[in-house]
Parts: structure tokens; C-alpha cells; sequence
């Protein structure tokens, strides 16, 4: 989607017909009913399912679920339909698997037992099939048959978790005066404090790492309150996906088991429309280590609990000098753009804009021409001398600013912290602590 149009699930619906013709994509089945209620008071079975078929191969398929409750809240939930011939269930997660001949049972699994009005829950299986996977055509909530659509009420206010509709060019990104940069300014004098102030006076992106949820919420809380006040969008990037980093600089994350419950504790501190950045490298090194779980399904999650919550969200994808852009797509499609408005690009690299541009509109155009993107410029306006990890002579590169100028880009931002150590290595201190020689050094080397 172009700049100027930028909402998420209409893109998400262009994304899906330009790749129709891969049917292990974008099958997709939805249904939807409403149970009328008259005499006795009966429940409202109100529901729609989403059946998508992620990928096939021979003799098997896997397919993610989403089921949502149109009807009365609930404080549990089973979703029935009958398996098309040929076809079973191997494998199940983030559901209770029950079979019964040729119909299927799923039921939750606690955690996601409780389905307010229009809330949702979500699992993946893992399928057999004979021939090519089809999608089922029929389901049931709670034994009641799910065919046919429930029409909004038009007195409804707007439903808070609907995706924003912002439009990039009219953003005003936050600046943080929490955030270490902003300390070094403030306890810097003469010509050092100048230097610093072009970098902590620029909005840069709050990083969300810490494994313990609680306080990964508050600082999301804190940092979203204070943008809001000032009528600024804040800028998050979400970094705690398992086997982060294949246990290199900034390794660590949470436990496979626990990622979703940490996204959905992050997510109900979000105050307002924040812009994500969504777990950076994490796509890029796809496969490259032990430890990494459903790495795409976490990432499917995360983007749609994160885009309820309000927030606009881009996917990670790397940076130009990584990952061709045939890869960089194939791994968005893995992932799926449903509940994202697209990718970012360069995070904490040195690719130039011109270059990490080229190769944004490359892949966009791979994924159908309906998603936009980001670059982070935070440090590179002297490009890219083939160092990622604290090479010397870099300089800042241009300010965060939104762009509507008919392209996929977005917006260019600051994502990386410039000041703060990519690791220990070229004389760096760990990943995320300040490094003053090394910001006063951006700040010197940049041309503005």
C-alpha cells in the first residue's frame, strides 16, 4: 500500500489475492452465524473462522486457525468441523485436540479460554492429507453451526482494537527524555553537549527486552502515556523472541512457551497508536540456531496481538545485504502481512537510504505491491564500510521523518539507539550500553 493509504487489513486483503494463485498460501476458509434468541434464553453463538493453509507438501499440510466470538462473552470454547476425506490431524498447538472418527474437536487450552465479544483465539496443526489439503466448509462454536454473516450495528461506537488509520504524513514521533543519550546530553557542557543534542533531541524507538513481562508492560505504559500527552506517536521495537540473536551480542528472550503471554502482557500496556518495530534480525536469521520454536507463528501472533492492541506494526526483515529480496518476501509470506502493515529495514545497520529504498521496493513488489515499509537511518550517513558491529567512522544519518511521496517507504526512522554498543567487540562495551566516544563520533561525522 502507498504511503498515502496506509490501513492494515485491506492491505493484508490485496497481499492475499496478488499471491491466490500459491495455494499453499492463501487457502481460507470463513464462516460466520448468529443463534436468534426467542422463549427460553438462549447463547449467543455468533462466530467466524479464519482456516488458512500456511503450507503444503506431499502427504501433509499445516494450517492456522483463528476463531472469534461475535456472541455473548465466554468463559471457554470448542470449535468443531469435520475433516475433509483423506485427511487427519497430527499435530496441535495452543488448542486441546479431541478426534471422534471424522470430525474434529478443539477446545481451549486455559490461558486462551476466555473469548469476550469479538475476541479471538488462535491455534495451528500440523495435517495429513492424501492429496492436495482443502479447506473445511463448516465449522461449529460450542456445537452450534457457524453459517451466516451477523451485520454490524450501526449504533456500535468504533471497536478500540480496529487497526489505525493513520496517515504517515501527518506523524509528529515521540522523543524520549528517558533514554540514555538524553542523560548524556544533560551532563555534557560546551561543544560535547552540542554534538549530543543532535541526538537526544531526535525521536528514537524505546526498545522492549526484558523476559519478565510485568516490567516490559510498564515501560511500554510509561513510554506510550508520555507520547500521548504530547499528542506524539511513540516508537517501540519488540525484542524478545526465543533464541534472540542465536545467543550472540544481545542473545536471550523469553522461553519458547512463554513469548505469546509476553506479547499480550506487553500489548495491554499500549496506550494509543504506537509504531513497532517487530523483533528485529528475527526473520533474518530464520533456521540459523537451535532454540527458535514456531519463530514465524510467534511472529503471526505477535503482530495481530500487538495491531489489537493499536499499534502499527512492521515485521522485521533484515537489512539489503543479508537476505535477497526473494528470501526477505518468502519469509514475510511465512509469516503472513495479515495483521501487519509491513516490513522494517537496515535496524541497527549501515545500508545507505538509497540503498536499503532500492531494496524495500523490491521486495514489496514480491509481495504483491500492497505493503509498505521502513528504514532505520539512525547511523548511516556514511554508509556501510562492511563492519556490523561497532565499526568506526559512521556518521547519523538523516532524521526520522514520515514520507508520502507515492512509494512504499513509509517513513525513515531512528531504531537503533545511536550512542549504545552493538556488543563487545572493536572495543565496545555489551550490547546497549552507552558508548560516548562513539556517539560524540556519529554526531560529528554527520552532515546536518
Amino acid at each position: 500500500m502507498r504511503a498515502t493509504s496506509p490501513t492494515r487489513r485491506p492491505r493484508a486483503a490485496a497481499l492475499v489475492a496478488a499471491v491466490a494463485t500459491l495455494a499453499t498460501l492463501g487457502a481460507t476458509a470463513t464462516a460466520a452465524a448468529a443463534l436468534a434468541t426467542s422463549g427460553a434464553a438462549a447463547p449467543s453463538s455468533a462466530c467466524t473462522v479464519d482456516y488458512r493453509i500456511t503450507s503444503s507438501w506431499s502427504g501433509g499440510f499445516q494450517a492456522d486457525v483463528t476463531v472469534t466470538n461475535l456472541g455473548a462473552p465466554r468463559s471457554g470454547w470448542e470449535l468443531g468441523w469435520d475433516l475433509p476425506p483423506g485427511e487427519g490431524v497430527s499435530q496441535l498447538w495452543n488448542g486441546t485436540l479431541v478426534r471422534d472418527g471424522g470430525r474434529v474437536t478443539v477446545g481451549d487450552v486455559g490461558w486462551n479460554a476466555s473469548l469476550t465479544t469479538g475476541g479471538s483465539a488462535s491455534f495451528g496443526l500440523v495435517g495429513t492429507a492424501a492429496s492436495a489439503p482443502a479447506v473445511p466448509t463448516s465449522f461449529t462454536l460450542d456445537g452450534v453451526a457457524c453459517g451466516g454473516d451477523v451485520p454490524p450495528d450501526p449504533t456500535d461506537p468504533p471497536d478500540p482494537t480496529d487497526p489505525p488509520e493513520t496517515t504517515p504524513g501527518d506523524v509528529t514521533f515521540h522523543v524520549d527524555e528517558t533514554n540514555q543519550a538524553w542523560e548524556a546530553w544533560q551532563a555534557a557542557s560546551g561543544s560535547d553537549r552540542d554534538l549530543l543534542a543532535k541526538i537526544a533531541l531526535t525521536p528514537q524507538s524505546s526498545w522492549v527486552t526484558d523476559a519478565d513481562a510485568q516490567v516490559s508492560r510498564a515501560k511500554v505504559a510509561a513510554f506510550t502515556s508520555a507520547a500521548a500527552a504530547e499528542g506524539a506517536t511513540p516508537l517501540l521495537t519488540v525484542y524478545a523472541i526465543p533464541g534472540r540473536d542465536c545467543g550472540s551480542h544481545s542473545g536471550g528472550g523469553t522461553a519458547e512457551a512463554a513469548y505469546r503471554s509476553w506479547v499480550q502482557t506487553v500489548a495491554s500496556g499500549i496506550v494509543g497508536e504506537p509504531w513497532v518495530v517487530l523483533e528485529p534480525d528475527a526473520l533474518a536469521q530464520l533456521g540459523d540456531c537451535s532454540g527458535q520454536g514456531d519463530r514465524a507463528g510467534m511472529l503471526r501472533d505477535a503482530a495481530r496481538i500487538l495491531t489489537d492492541a493499536g499499534a502499527r506494526v512492521y515485521v522485521d526483515a533484515g537489512h539489503s545485504a543479508w537476505l535477497s529480496p526473494a528470501t526477505a518476501a518468502a519469509r514475510l509470506r511465512q509469516v503472513g502481512l495479515d495483521d501487519a502493515v509491513g516490513f522494517a529495514l537496515n535496524t541497527s545497520n549501515y545500508r545507505t537510504t538509497a540503498e536499503s529504498r532500492a531494496y524495500g521496493e523490491q521486495v514489496a513488489a514480491l509481495l504483491g505491491g500492497e505493503v509498505s515499509f521502513v528504514v532505520d537511518t539512525s547511523r548511516n550517513g556514511n554508509g556501510s564500510n562492511g563492519e556490523w558491529c561497532n565499526p568506526r567512522g559512521r556518521a547519523l544519518g538523516d532524521p526520522p521523518r514520515a514520507v508520502d511521496d507515492g512509494t512504499h517507504l513509509d517513513a525513515l526512522l531512528w531504531v537503533k539507539l545511536p550512542g549504545e554498543s552493538d556488543g563487545s567487540c572493536n572495543g565496545g562495551p555489551p550490547a546497549g550500553q552507552w558508548w560516548q566516544e562513539v556517539a560524540l563520533e556519529l554526531a560529528r561525522n554527520a552532515s546536518w
